[in-house]
């Protein structure tokens, strides 16, 4: 009987330890930093109201309430429609927050997309061209993180770009993506197989329509040459001139041919 009972209860307890992976926030907010408040560069795109400011327990990921799941945070710029850009944009880098990470090995992986205008948001549809990859510290919290990674959409009329901070299923550490209630133009997403989100979500469609991920794409558009322009019609053509040392040039020539002929005869 008593070997009964002590199995019950070891059973009980590993129940309470063993937990679903599913959406949430941070019960265990982390205190303000101290330092420099961050401040976007200029000109750049973002589609938050407040870029730079990373309020404790909002942002929100999969995790089982000890380690992180497998997580996508995105945005989705339509750089023609919303920035007015019609030429090649070139990223250079992206700032995106980070609310907390607790725990070794935290891998950040930032991967840029382009997906065709008016293409249905699916993984299927978006086409890496940049990446990179960088281990957050333990104890970061509330900050913007800056990811160098560089790509290009060559078309902004035809294509948007897809900024995902990926996350990859771990048992080292506990983190969430930084975000703010100040509102954004456009929505934030999230994916996680683990939470059962295979494709990007709004925030707002799992219950969460308050947070706005903290994001700053720095980049510019492609320089376009001036060309210059032909000359009006009937205009004269100009002729072209020397200056005096071409004039010295040309008198010091035709003299040194001179002395040669006159060389040759003799």
């Amino acid at each position: 009987m008593k070997r009964i009972v002590a199995i019950v209860i070891v059973a009980m307890a590993a129940a309470g330890v063993i937990q679903a992976a599913e959406f949430g926030t941070n019960p265990n907010p982390a205190n303000p930093p101290t330092g420099t408040p961050y401040s976007p560069d200029a000109p750049n795109i973002t589609q938050s109201n407040d870029p730079a400011t990373v309020e404790a327990a909002t942002g929100v990921s999969c995790n089982d309430g000890v380690a992180i799941a497998d997580n996508h945070f995105l945005r989705r710029f339509y750089l023609n429609a919303d920035h007015g850009i019609v030429v090649q944009y070139n990223v250079t880098s992206v700032d995106f927050g980070v609310e907390s990470v607790t725990g070794t090995g935290a891998t950040a992986q930032m991967d840029l997309y382009s997906i065709a205008s008016g293409a249905a948001f699916t993984f299927a549809n978006m086409t890496q061209i940049g990446t990179t990859s960088r281990v957050l510290a333990d104890g970061t919290a509330l900050a913007i993180e800056n990811f160098v990674v560089a790509g290009s959409i060559v078309d902004p009329v035809a294509a948007d770009l897809v900024v995902d901070m990926y996350w990859p299923d771990s048992d080292t550490w506990l983190g969430y993506p930084g975000a703010n209630t100040s509102g954004e133009t456009q929505p934030s997403y999230l994916a996680s197989d683990a939470c059962g989100l295979s494709e990007p979500a709004t925030f707002a469609s799992i219950n969460f329509p308050s947070t706005a991920l903290a994001v700053t794409v720095n980049g510019d558009e492609q320089v376009v040459p001036t060309p210059t322009p032909p000359p009006p019609s009937g205009a004269a053509v100009p002729v072209p001139s020397l200056n005096n040392y071409g004039v010295l040039a040309m008198v010091l020539l035709l003299v040194g041919v001179g002395i040669l002929v006159m060389w040759r005869r003799s």
